[in-house]
């Protein structure tokens, strides 16, 4: 990839980093909440919120707060990974634009066009080159 590809996919990349971010506050929210309700239900330690429990129950109701909160961090890291992968896909547009640089960048660096170019520069530039001769033989003699 050229130096203008990689700028086109950053592009393309960037304009969506907003949505990523807002839908990352969105899930963390959701999280939050999640963790403040679950900790409602499930918030003492002397086991005087688990009175009807008793026993391989009230293990159990440990063992499911304590699955919550490992699943949870697994979860949002894959909610992350999984946002970067869809915020790093760049759109039809962005790979069509690529293409087009990439193509673009091989016909000017074909020898074809290097045949025809290269005269035609030398032929401006002493074009120029006279034009400018001429310009100053003009200036010089009006002093």
């Amino acid at each position: 990839m050229n130096n203008l590809s990689i700028l086109i996919y950053f592009a393309g990349a960037v304009s969506s980093l907003g949505s990523f971010f807002a839908t990352i506050t969105a899930l963390l929210m959701a999280a939050m909440i999640g963790s403040i309700i679950f900790w409602l239900v499930y918030h003492d330690e002397t086991d005087s919120s688990f009175r009807l429990y008793t026993g391989d129950a009230l293990v159990e109701c440990r063992k499911t707060r304590e699955l919550w909160r490992k699943r949870s961090g697994k979860f949002a890291l894959l909610a992350v990974f999984t946002g970067l992968i869809c915020n790093f896909i760049p759109t039809r547009q962005t790979v069509l634009l690529i293409a087009g640089s990439e193509m673009g960048e091989k016909v000017l660096n074909s020898e074809k066009v290097t045949n025809v170019v290269d005269p035609g520069i030398e032929l401006i530039t002493t074009w120029m080159k006279n034009e400018t001769a001429e310009i100053q033989k003009k200036m010089e003699t009006k002093k």
